[in-house]
């Protein structure tokens, strides 16, 4: 029980720990004040309460299906506010970068509303168990440790490198957290039958099992899938191309653009 708290909770602490880190060394690079975090830290753990509590009756919604689709919800507008991110990144443009603040609170807080509702729904009904308050605290507490430590090092690993080293790395990552999270809004469609699907493609469980921990924390983070059905890879591809896309033309516009400044 002790390891299935840890990672339950490492589950649902990594994917933001991991996001804010990359945000954070975003603002760094951009000379944008890191105390955007504390506002969007707030305002997450508030809504994330509120959706808590209000979960009973929001289950309801769409014939009992409400959970899964505001959650798949939630996670189609991360994804759409980090395409805007990774985009502006690369804009030509540096006065619409004044956008970034903005669309980085804004993620940051979506991301709570999930991972932080789930877990107090989960401390909830784990806490009404006699004689497991501490255990879970404990658990609790070693889990978030190591997902806030990612988050702690992927901050400074990409403060240290140089603006555009560090610029690729961010965009990089980026890109791989809003596909996972386009994944992990596919699934939820799919298990409440939005989405049908046919025979997996592929079963790469023997190598990474979904259940395990590493399965789970690349679930986290990359919206892992050991059997994927064709739809869930067509749309994964087709959420990173839309990203990648903009992406390449900016940063093509952009050389060119250098070039032509150039004696």
């Amino acid at each position: 029980m002790l390891l299935d708290i840890v990672i339950i909770v490492l589950r649902e602490t990594l994917e933001a720990s991991v996001l804010i880190g990359v945000l954070l060394s975003v603002s760094r690079h951009t000379d944008i004040n890191l105390l955007w975090i504390f506002p969007a830290m707030i305002l997450g753990t508030a809504a994330a309460l509120f959706y808590a509590l209000s979960l009973g009756e929001i289950s309801e919604w769409f014939d009992y299906a409400g959970q899964e689709v505001i959650n798949a919800g939630m996670q189609y507008i991360i994804y759409a506010l980090l395409g805007c991110i990774v985009c502006l990144l690369f804009s030509l443009d540096k006065q619409k970068r004044k956008y970034l603040k903005g669309l980085m609170v804004a993620s940051v807080a979506m991301a709570m509303v999930r991972e932080g509702s789930e877990l107090f729904v989960f401390y909830t009904a784990f806490l009404s168990q006699p004689g497991s308050a501490l255990q879970a605290a404990t658990s609790g507490f070693i889990g978030l440790s190591v997902g806030v430590s990612a988050g702690v090092i992927g901050y400074y690993a990409l403060v240290t490198q140089k603006p555009p080293t560090a610029k690729a790395f961010q965009a990089f990552l980026l890109v791989l957290i809003l596909t996972g999270m386009a994944m992990q809004a596919t699934q939820l469609l799919i298990q409440v039958d939005w989405i049908t699907v046919n025979e997996p493609v592929w079963d790469t469980s023997w190598l990474v099992a979904e259940p395990s921990a590493t399965g789970q924390v690349l679930y986290a983070v990359f919206g892992y899938e050991a059997t994927p059905s064709l739809i869930e890879i067509i749309l994964y591809f087709i959420s990173m191309a839309m990203i990648l896309g903009p992406v390449m033309l900016l940063n093509f516009f952009t050389k060119n653009r250098n070039n032509e400044v150039k004696p």
